[in-house]
């Protein structure tokens, strides 16, 4: 199984809005200009993830983005499932019944093994998902004790620079 291009954006988008100063909504051109891609998909992207609750939206001139629920309370799973939907990996196209229609308890039983087999594998990955929170991610992926915030949408400013000095400020404190 591999997850749609659209997973590994929408993860990008709850890491930047993690990132991005709770009080201040992070637009979808700053989130697309930073993603790249299409606009209209990154629109769309931001909107599965308003339905499934992860992102709030706010409209007007200071509109935007915010996430609705803290990294600490998000999980891998949380965006998996807002992208994807329900996971299925056994797509069950009658196969078995195919093979063995001529012995049809055996088609029927095969089917009902293979689709307990997969529906068991995808409930663990999904229990092992759940425990991986977006907040853990950012904090290991920047070797840091607390996520750094700052203003995506100031693109005057060096966001770089801004992270880079967060980060050894943060670091120094340890």
């Amino acid at each position: 199984m591999q997850l749609a291009k659209s997973f590994e954006q929408a993860a990008c988008v709850v890491v930047l809005l993690a990132t991005q100063r709770p009080d201040i909504p992070l637009t979808s051109d700053v989130i697309h200009e930073r993603i790249g891609g299409s606009a209209s998909y990154i629109r769309k992207i931001i909107r599965k993830l308003v339905v499934a609750d992860l992102v709030a939206s706010t409209s007007g001139n200071n509109g935007g983005v915010q996430l609705a629920r803290s990294p600490e309370a998000i999980s891998i799973k949380d965006v998996v499932l807002a992208i994807e939907g329900p996971l299925h990996t056994f797509p069950d196209r009658g196969y078995f019944d195919q093979v063995f229609k001529d012995v049809e308890p055996v088609a029927d039983e095969g089917t009902k093994v293979v689709n307990a087999i997969f529906s068991q594998a995808d409930q663990q990955w999904l229990a092992f998902l759940s425990h991986q929170k977006i907040a853990a991610l950012i904090k290991d992926l920047l070797a840091v004790s607390q996520i750094p915030v700052l203003n995506w949408n100031n693109q005057s400013e060096d966001k770089m620079g801004q992270l880079n000095q967060i980060l050894t400020r943060m670091r120094a404190a340890k």
